[in-house]
């Protein structure tokens, strides 16, 4: 992929018709994968030389964490089947009552369309609920890459303005600058950036009746990054592959749906840019402070289901 042919932000859009400020037909008019095209077979190449101490961190949440699950969602059931009545010394699970989003995952490009503009690439809703595009499925090999984490939850806390991750506070686009600054890391095309907010690791201090009280979603509330132009904006002129956080929304909760410049909006359906909420990046945040060392290589594999909506990411960083 020839990088300097794709436009900047400020040239888009390039297709008549198309929402101002999409790339609807950059990558074509049938595309599925909106930036996670940015994950090139050499960007996959580069990432895998990133590895020089062999350690893994998993990013998910184990399934369930949630206790009540967030946005009153239903809890997952898990049920051990027990062979041994057959003659077989063997057992099976069942897990019933799944949401793909009750812990860490991945929104899909189908998860949320613009209230004027629809979904990514002109995907109609009949289309997605019809499991003929935007699946999830179509993921399962793509989200492999350099990954980079952002402690801007530690930045802050460094420059003595600490946010408190359990109210509704917008880290800005200085904010995200100033922690790569701090790091001594810099952005390269196809990243996928894993942004630690500190909202994770409040919800796990947190006592079971305040989990109990947050879970409702007219309760919630949570941190997350501006939703402005400009972060937009710099997400794309970076080329941004995919954007995980370890808030419940990205931005920060709760968000009104009728603002057409919410965060979800301006990435999921106006630039196909995958973003993934929840995530676990307490044990990689440590290491990164300790080394030094703030890039990974990022692997996930999202459930391989037709016409999935979302998925819990399945991934690992390893440095």
């Amino acid at each position: 992929m020839d990088l300097d042919r794709i436009p900047k932000f400020d040239q888009l859009p390039v297709k008549e018709g198309a929402p101002p400020e999409s790339n609807w037909g950059v990558f074509g008019d049938d595309d599925q994968l909106g930036c996670l095209n940015f994950l090139t077979e050499e960007r996959v190449v580069a990432a895998a030389r990133l590895v020089r101490k062999g350690k893994v961190f998993r990013l998910d949440t184990p399934i369930g964490y949630a206790d009540p699950p967030l946005f009153n969602r239903r809890p997952v059931q898990h049920t051990i089947i027990d062979w041994r009545p057959h003659g077989f010394l063997a057992f099976d699970d069942q897990l019933d009552a799944y949401n793909t989003q009750e812990g860490a995952q991945w929104d899909g490009l189908g998860h949320v369309g613009h209230l004027r503009h629809g979904f990514y690439n002109g995907a109609s809703p009949e289309q997605v609920a019809n499991k003929e595009r935007l699946g999830i499925h179509l993921w399962a090999n793509r989200v492999v890459g350099r990954g980079v984490l952002i402690d801007v939850f530690k930045y802050r806390q460094d420059q003595g303005r600490p946010v408190d991750p359990g109210e509704t506070v917008a880290y800005s686009l200085a904010d995200l600058q100033g922690a790569l600054a701090a790091q001594k890391t810099q952005l390269q095309p196809g990243d996928i950036l894993l942004v630690r907010t500190g909202w994770l690791q409040h919800y796990l201090k947190s006592s079971p009746e305040a989990k109990q009280h947050m879970a409702d979603l007219r309760n919630l509330r949570a941190c997350g990054l501006e939703s402005s132009r400009e972060l937009a904006a710099w997400l794309w002129d970076n080329r941004v592959a995919a954007l995980a956080t370890d808030c419940p929304a990205v931005e920060p909760w709760p968000w009104d749906p009728r603002d057409e410049g919410a965060l979800h909006y301006r990435t999921l359906a106006l630039l196909g840019l995958p973003i993934g909420e929840q995530f676990n990046l307490e044990a990689l945040a440590a290491d990164c402070a300790e080394d030094g060392v703030y890039e990974c290589m990022v692997v996930s594999v999202p459930l391989y289901l037709v016409g999935g909506i979302a998925s819990p990411p399945n991934a690992v960083a390893i440095k």
